[in-house]
């Protein structure tokens, strides 16, 4: 058995790859949760979650979605909303091909 020790310029360009490649993975994960929302108002929430008033009361009513109250406010945690999503995913059915028939 031969044993293959690569130089140092081989070495450091393996190691500058392995870097790049992980760093450009995780990256685009990274800056979305730096400039993510941490907490998001009633208004926020129904924008984005294209509901209104009254269904995300329903919402928060039947424990869908978790939220803080500060006397009259209402405050939507980013993370309760993640998990309101993840929960209520629906994956695509491949067998309807890209035509849809």
């Amino acid at each position: 058995m031969q044993t293959y020790i690569p130089s140092k310029e081989e070495f450091q360009k393996t190691v500058v790859q392995a870097v790049e490649q992980a760093v450009a993975n995780r990256l685009p994960e990274i800056i979305h949760k730096a400039t993510q929302k941490k907490y998001y108002t009633i208004q926020d929430v129904c924008d984005l979650l294209d509901v209104s008033r009254r269904h995300l009361q329903y919402l928060r009513d039947t424990g869908q979605i978790g939220c803080i109250k500060n006397g009259r406010k209402v405050y939507f945690r980013a993370e309760d909303l993640e998990e309101f999503f993840e929960i209520n995913y629906i994956p695509s059915d491949d067998k309807l091909g890209d035509n849809g028939e």
